[in-house]
């Protein structure tokens, strides 16, 4: 398996595997996500790959994409409240669900740990829907840590 970095002929590809995921989020919570073409998906993963401080790789055996990752490296606001500091943060981690169990997330989270390293980013955050029992045991097995619970109220 190789992880690399993801090119424009990639993005049919790893929209397949955005909408995976995305279909999950919009199953679990319609009233937050909407539906989203594949050519919408591309689009927005275009965006992505020409982000400046981005992070979009793949997964890939025998030209096979297995998974994805989308990072973005930011920099929080220095406030009374708060440290200021920078970190990286994770858009979207997907595996084919073939190649799930098999080490491709693993190895995207190592690589994302080496690219948050050689750009002085201390930190690697991400958001995981409550829903997303299996997404929270593999990010709990990478070594995160829950730091803070978002909670909601409909009225």
């Amino acid at each position: 398996m190789k992880i690399r970095d993801a090119l424009e002929l990639d993005l049919g590809s790893i929209a397949e595997l955005l909408l995976i995921v995305h279909r999950l989020h919009v199953s679990a919570h319609p009233e937050i996500y909407r539906e989203m073409s594949h050519e919408i998906a591309v689009a927005f993963l275009a965006a992505r790959l020409a982000e400046q401080d981005g992070y979009l790789r793949v997964a890939e055996l025998d030209s096979d994409l297995l998974g994805y990752c989308s990072a973005t490296i930011r920099n929080a606001p220095s406030i009374p409240l708060l440290q200021p500091r920078r970190f990286a943060y994770v858009n979207e981690v997907v595996v084919q669900p073939k190649s799930r169990m098999g080490g491709v997330g693993r190895a995207l989270m190592a690589d994302l740990k080496e690219f948050a390293r050689q750009n002085g980013v201390e930190e690697i955050e991400l958001d995981v829907g409550h829903f997303n029992s299996g997404a929270k045991a593999f990010f709990k097995r990478q070594g995160f840590e829950l730091l803070r619970e978002k909670i909601a109220l409909r009225v």
